[in-house]
C-alpha cells in the first residue's frame, strides 16, 4: 500500500510558496530561541514568533490569509501557547459578523444592477471633459462607500470595470502607445479615491471596523459612534477628494481633455440596465433603513451588528440576495477566518504584554515633550512602511496597537489617534502596486507603468500627510473631538 504510493508526485499547492514559507519559518524560530525581555511572559514571546512568522508569510506572498490564519492557530494550540477556546474566542466578536452581514449588502448591490446605475448616470452628468470623468469615479466611490463595505468589492468589481470602459470610450488602450490618452489619469484617480473612501464612514471597511474592536482591547474607554466617524472624516476626506485627482492630473496630463460622446455610451450603457427594478427600489428602501439605524442606533440602544443582521434578514427574506448566493460567497467566509485569528493574535499579543513592550521600546527612540510631534512622527513612520508591506490589511494588523500604545503613552487624544491611524494605513495603500489587492488589479490592466505608480503614489503621500494631519488636526479641534 505505501509502496503505491507516487510520493513524487505530491507537489504544494500552487497558492503555497515553499520558498517564502520557510523563511517565515526560520525567523519565527530564530525569534523564539532570542532570550526574552523580562517584561514579556514566555508564552507572549513564542506568540510574537509566530505572530511575525504568519506576517512575513503573508508579505512574501507564501501563503493566504486564510491558510495562515489557521496555521496560526495550530502551532498556538498544539504546542499550548494559547488554549483552543482562547485560539477562536475572536469569532464571537460582534464585529466580525456585523462584516458579513454588511458584505451581504455588497451583494445585493451588485446582483440588482444599482451600484452600475449610480455610476453610468454620473459620469453622464459631468463625464465630457477628462477631469470630470475622474471626479466622476471619485462620486461614484463616495456614493458606494456607502452602499458597500468592501473597498475591494466595490473598487474590483464595480468602478474598476467602469473606470477601464471610460479609458476605451477615450481611445486610450493598452499596448498600442495610447494609454496616456485618458487610461493613465483614470486609473489611478479611481484608485486613490478608493483608499480615501475606504475612512469616509465606519462601514465603508473592514479595518475601520476591526481598529475599534483592537483598540477596546487596549483598553480604549472612548465610544465612537457611525455619526461621529462621518463628521470626523468630512473635511479631510472631502479635501482629499478634491485635491489629488488634481495633484494625478498634473502629474498624469491626459491627452485627451475631452470627449463629446460621452453621453451617448453612459445612455447606451443605462439602456443595457433598462428601466430601474423593483428590486433596486427595494434595495435602496433596505439601504436606507440600515443607515438610519446605524446613525440613531447609539441613541436607541440598538448596536450596529444587530442592525446589520436585520439588513440581511430583510434582503434574504425578499430574495434580494438568495440563502445561496450568501453562503456561496467564498470571500466573506475567507475574511471570517482569516480576521477572526488576526484579531485574536492582536488582543492575546496586548494581554500578554507585548504591545506594551514594543510600544516602550519605540518610544524611546521618538520620545518628545509633545504629543502632537510624536503622534506627527508616527504617522509618517507607519505611512512609509507600507513599502513593506502586501497588503493593507497586514499593515494594519501589523502595527495599529503598537503605535496607538505610544500615542496614547505620549498623551495624545484617544478617538483622534485611532482614527488618524486608520487613515494613514488606507491612503498609504496607494504608495506601490502591490499595497493592496485593488491595487494590483488596476496594475495589472497596463495603463501605468510602476515607475509612474510609485512616483505618482509618493507625490500623493505628501499632500495626504498635509490634509489628514494638518487640515484634519484643525477640523477636529473645531468640531470639540479634543
Amino acid at each position: 500500500m505505501v509502496n503505491s504510493l507516487n510520493f513524487k508526485a505530491i507537489k504544494f499547492n500552487s497558492s503555497v510558496k515553499l520558498k517564502p514559507l520557510l523563511i517565515s519559518i526560520l525567523i519565527g524560530v530564530i525569534i523564539c530561541f532570542i532570550p526574552k525581555p523580562n517584561m514579556v511572559p514566555r508564552n507572549g514571546w513564542y506568540l510574537l514568533a509566530v505572530f511575525i512568522a504568519i506576517i512575513v508569510a503573508c508579505a512574501l506572498g507564501a501563503v493566504s490569509l486564510g491558510l495562515a490564519s489557521f496555521i496560526g492557530i495550530f502551532i498556538l494550540t498544539c504546542t499550548h501557547i494559547i488554549t483552543v477556546k482562547t485560539a477562536f474566542s475572536s469569532y464571537a466578536e460582534g464585529v466580525i459578523w456585523l462584516i458579513v452581514c454588511a458584505d451581504c449588502l455588497s451583494i445585493g448591490i451588485t446582483k440588482t444592477g444599482l451600484g452600475k446605475r449610480i455610476a453610468y448616470n454620473l459620469i453622464k452628468k459631468i463625464g465630457k471633459r477628462t477631469i470630470g470623468a475622474g471626479y466622476s469615479l471619485v462620486i461614484c466611490e463616495i456614493i458606494l462607500s456607502m452602499l458597500i463595505p468592501s473597498s475591494a468589492s466595490r473598487s474590483c468589481g464595480i468602478v474598476f470595470p467602469i473606470a477601464k470602459s471610460l479609458s476605451r470610450a477615450y481611445g486610450s488602450k493598452v499596448g498600442d502607445g495610447t494609454e496616456k490618452k485618458a487610461g493613465e489619469f483614470l486609473m489611478l484617480t479611481a484608485l486613490h479615491s478608493n483608499l480615501i473612501s475606504s475612512s469616509l464612514f465606519m462601514t465603508s471597511s473592514v479595518v475601520n471596523l476591526l481598529a475599534i474592536t483592537m483598540a477596546r482591547d487596549l483598553g480604549v474607554k472612548e465610544n465612537i459612534t457611525f455619526g461621529m466617524w462621518f463628521l470626523m472624516a468630512l473635511l479631510p476626506s472631502l479635501v482629499a477628494f478634491i485635491v489629488i485627482p488634481i495633484i494625478i492630473y498634473f502629474l498624469c496630463p491626459p491627452e485627451i481633455k475631452k470627449m463629446d460622446n460621452v453621453k451617448e455610451l453612459m445612455d447606451k450603457k443605462l439602456e443595457e440596465l433598462g428601466p430601474i427594478s423593483k428590486s433596486e427600489k427595494l434595495m435602496i428602501f433596505v439601504f436606507a433603513i440600515v443607515v438610519f439605524l446605524w446613525i440613531i442606533g447609539n441613541k436607541i440602544n440598538l448596536d450596529v451588528t444587530t442592525v446589520g443582521v436585520l439588513g440581511l434578514i430583510i434582503l434574504i427574506s425578499t430574495g434580494i440576495v438568495s440563502w445561496e448566493e450568501f453562503t456561496g460567497k467564498k470571500e466573506i467566509w475567507n475574511l471570517l477566518i482569516w480576521l477572526g485569528a488576526f484579531m485574536m493574535m492582536a488582543g492575546q499579543l496586548n494581554k500578554l504584554g507585548v504591545i506594551k513592550w514594543i510600544s516602550s521600546i519605540v518610544r524611546e527612540h521618538i520620545y518628545t515633550k509633545s504629543w502632537m510631534l510624536t503622534l506627527i512622527i508616527v504617522c509618517i513612520i507607519m505611512y512609509y512602511l507600507h513599502y513593506l508591506f502586501a497588503s493593507n490589511t497586514v499593515h494594519f494588523t501589523a502595527l495599529f496597537s503598537a503605535f496607538l500604545t505610544i500615542l496614547l503613552s505620549a498623551g495624545a487624544p484617544t478617538i483622534v489617534s485611532m482614527f488618524l491611524l486608520v487613515n494613514i494605513s488606507a491612503l498609504s495603500s496607494g504608495l506601490t502596486h502591490y499595497g493592496l489587492a485593488q491595487g494590483g488589479v488596476y496594475f495589472s490592466e497596463g495603463y501605468v507603468k510602476q515607475k509612474k505608480w510609485w512616483f505618482v503614489g509618493f507625490c500623493v503621500s505628501i499632500a495626504h500627510l498635509l490634509i489628514i494631519i494638518g487640515i484634519g488636526m484643525l477640523w477636529w479641534k473645531l468640531i470639540g473631538i479634543y
